[in-house]
C-alpha cells in the first residue's frame, strides 16, 4: 500500500476504496466500524455494521432500531464520529460528521427488503433496545417471532426500522508501516475534499 501513496490523495483514495469494498464483504475489516455520539455531555461508543457507502458524496449508511438510544442522542446532538480500523490492513480511517435518519424512503424500503430475513427479525420485537428485561435475551420474552414473519410481525419490523445517514466533513487517515507511518488529514470543502499530510 504504502507505494501508491505520493501524494495526499492517494492515501484518501485507497482509504475510500477499502470502505466501499466492505459495504457488501462481511470478512473485510471496515465491514463494521465505531460509532461515536454524544449525550448529555458524554461520549458513548458501539460497534454498527456498514450497511452502504456512497463514495461520490462520501456518505455512510448504516441500520438501527429507531427505539435505539443511538436514536436519542442523534436527535440531541447530531455530531457524530466514526473509526475503521484494518488490522491487516494496517490502516485507521476516523470521520467527523453529521448523522441523522435517512429522509429517502425509498431507500429506505430498498434497504431493509435486502436485509436478510434475520436482520428484519431483529426489529420484530416488541421490547425496544435497552430495556430492563427479567431474561436473558429478547427471543425468550417473545418466543412466538419465527421466521418466516408473519404480516404483522414484518409490519412491525418496516415501522421499527430506519436507515441512518452519516454526512463527514473531516476525516483522518493513519497509513501504518514499519518504514515510518504516514497521515493524512481531509476536510470537505464547497469544491469538494482537500487533504494533506500531517505527523503522525
Amino acid at each position: 500500500m504504502i507505494e501508491k501513496i505520493s501524494k495526499p490523495d492517494d492515501l484518501f483514495t485507497i482509504a475510500l476504496e477499502e470502505i466501499a469494498k466492505a459495504t457488501g464483504a462481511a470478512k473485510h475489516e471496515f465491514h463494521t466500524f465505531t460509532l461515536g455520539t454524544v449525550n448529555r455531555g458524554f461520549p458513548h461508543l458501539r460497534t454498527v455494521v456498514l450497511r452502504k457507502f456512497e463514495p461520490e458524496s462520501v456518505n455512510v449508511l448504516f441500520h438501527t432500531d429507531i427505539r435505539s438510544e443511538k436514536i436519542n442522542h442523534l436527535q440531541e446532538c447530531s455530531q457524530v464520529s466514526l473509526l475503521f480500523y484494518g488490522y491487516t490492513l494496517r490502516l485507521q480511517v476516523s470521520f467527523n460528521g453529521i448523522a441523522g435518519i435517512e429522509k429517502d424512503p425509498e431507500l429506505t424500503q430498498y434497504q431493509f427488503e435486502n436485509s436478510s430475513a434475520d436482520a428484519q427479525k431483529c426489529y420484530a420485537y416488541g421490547t425496544q433496545p435497552s430495556s430492563i428485561i427479567h431474561s436473558k435475551t429478547k427471543e425468550e420474552l417473545q418466543p412466538d417471532i419465527q421466521l418466516p414473519l408473519s404480516a404483522n410481525q414484518l409490519s412491525t419490523a418496516k415501522e421499527n426500522f430506519v436507515v441512518v445517514r452519516i454526512v463527514p466533513d473531516k476525516c483522518d487517515i493513519l497509513c501504518l508501516h514499519y518504514s515510518g507511518h504516514i497521515r493524512v488529514r481531509a476536510n470537505r470543502t464547497p469544491e469538494g475534499w482537500v487533504s494533506e499530510f500531517v505527523t503522525a
